[in-house]
């Protein structure tokens, strides 16, 4: 069954063209069931398999589809059953991973803002693999951050060193990945028996090896479908409202799987600003 069918069954009204919003690989519901836009902002990804609103953001597959009047338990099979929300539209990729030719070494200005958030650049380098990006017309002043899949590096995403940007993160499009990083679990290499699950690199770099990040809040199928293979699974997002709304929905989706799924809760505002002492209880925990 495709995502139109199912649309089609709740007599949801899309489109996938003509529209000013639409896009390649994308679809587009009239109407978003959070925030009532009616301008087509709600769009569904045909690759990964999650919702994008213009207006509220992310959402979740499942949230969504129950949301638009769908049994939770028959959006949640829906979901796992891979194939069963669309037909894959495979995105063009690149041959070879392209990098930002501007990448070198960490500058003062990159240790520096890298020690304010109390990292240690030079195991950040080391263990991550991370590199500065200085002067530049399109990424400047950010950290450089590869994303590694079984060692090999397949594709990238940047963070700003200022908080006064448009946007703080910006990765690699279509074309310059080998594989969509909304696929990819970062950090999933040193992942084992046990994982906590994070929004983003800088979360993963506090916890240490065995943690995850899904890049933001919004997780796609692949993700969990990856996450799920992994026996002991805690998810530990940002501690906001809106965040834990999402952790409690990636946490609802991973319990269907054979072994143990956790929602983490800690007293800071991120994994990436917690003290070392909360660290070191959710290493514990994790048993990492």
């Amino acid at each position: 069954m495709t995502i139109q069918e199912i649309l089609s069954d709740l007599k949801v009204e899309y489109v996938e063209s003509g529209h000013r919003h639409t896009r390649s690989g994308w679809l587009q519901l009239r109407k978003c069931p959070f925030c009532s836009s009616d301008n087509y902002h709600l769009g569904f990804n045909l690759q990964s398999k999650y919702f994008f609103c213009w207006r509220c953001r992310w959402h979740s597959a499942p949230k969504v589809l129950q949301a638009l009047g769908m049994p939770s338990d028959k959006a949640r099979a829906s979901v796992h059953g891979l194939d069963t929300l669309g037909t894959e539209k495979q995105r063009p990729r690149a041959a070879r991973t392209q990098e930002p030719p501007e990448i070198g070494v960490l500058t003062t200005a990159h240790i520096a803002y890298l020690e304010n958030r109390g990292l240690n650049h030079e195991e950040i380098t080391q263990v991550w693999g991370v590199k500065g990006i200085g002067l530049a017309s399109r990424l400047k002043w950010r950290i450089y951050i590869p994303i590694t899949y079984r060692g090999r590096v397949v594709s990238w995403t940047t963070r700003a060193i200022g908080d006064r940007v448009p946007q703080r993160y910006i990765s690699a499009s279509a074309s310059e990945e080998e594989i969509n990083h909304k696929e990819l679990i970062y950090g999933g290499d040193y992942v084992t028996h046990s994982v906590v699950i994070c929004e983003g690199p800088f979360d993963v770099w506090k916890i240490g090896p065995g943690a995850g990040a899904v890049f933001g809040t919004a997780f796609s199928s692949a993700q969990v479908r990856k996450l799920a293979r992994i026996p002991r699974r805690f998810v530990c997002f940002d501690s906001s409202k809106e965040a834990q709304v999402d952790a409690r929905e990636l946490a609802n989706q991973l319990s269907c799987f054979p072994g143990i799924t956790e929602n983490l809760l800690i007293d800071s505002k991120d994994p990436g600003c917690a003290s070392p002492r909360e660290i070191r209880l959710i290493r514990k925990v994790a048993r990492l």
